[in-house]
């Protein structure tokens, strides 16, 4: 759906990795557009858009309000990522939003401290998912290009971002094709296999 935020990231991995092999976590440093990414898919279509009920193990109150012990409470992750007041034009897909001057800006709500839940307990597993985005994202940018399907004059087809509701959510299912960018690339893809 965003082709511009795709080539943005390959000429980056380009710049820094080359073409020869896939990225590293010794490069991550050094790919702020590629984190970027990952932050704004961590925050644009959260896998679980309320994040886990917690329980109140004691009385409690916040910002005024009373919460008994006992109560449940839904964090509601996609509205503290979604709101306008943090994130401009938060419906839409921008790693920009999360740079200043070509590197990642610390002052830009991370996140994190939503969708992986909040407090102690706070996904343990944020880092496996973090590391995983990253390997996943980097690799596919550094040897596939992947764009939106032609119709029949050759014209890319508008691309719609479809998920499913509820608990859980996913993306519907959509077309796309998906080469290899480079015979080097290839070569690339090919060795994974070996």
């Amino acid at each position: 759906m965003y082709p511009e935020a795709l080539r943005k990231a390959q000429a980056e991995i380009d710049a820094i990795v080359g073409i020869n092999r896939l990225p590293d976590f010794n490069d991550r440093p050094y790919l702020p557009y590629v984190n970027a990414i990952i932050k704004e898919m961590m925050r644009w279509q959260l896998v679980l858009p309320l994040g886990f009920a917690h329980m109140a193990t004691e009385d409690d109150e916040y910002d005024g309000y009373f919460i008994p012990k006992g109560t449940v409470v839904v964090g509601a992750a996609w509205s503290i990522l979604h709101n306008p007041e943090v994130f401009e034009a938060p419906e839409e897909f921008r790693p920009e939003r999360y740079l200043k001057d070509g590197q990642i800006n610390p002052n830009v709500r991370d996140p994190v401290v939503a969708a992986f839940g909040f407090g102690r307990r706070m996904c343990p597993g944020r880092y496996l998912s973090d590391n995983s985005l990253y390997s996943i994202v980097s690799s596919v940018l550094a040897v596939y290009n992947i764009n939106a399907p032609v119709d029949e004059s050759g014209k890319p087809k508008q691309l719609e971002g479809n998920y499913t509701s509820g608990v859980l959510s996913y993306p519907l299912p959509f077309n796309c094709t998906i080469e290899p960018r480079s015979e080097a690339a290839e070569v690339l893809i090919r060795g994974l296999s070996d």
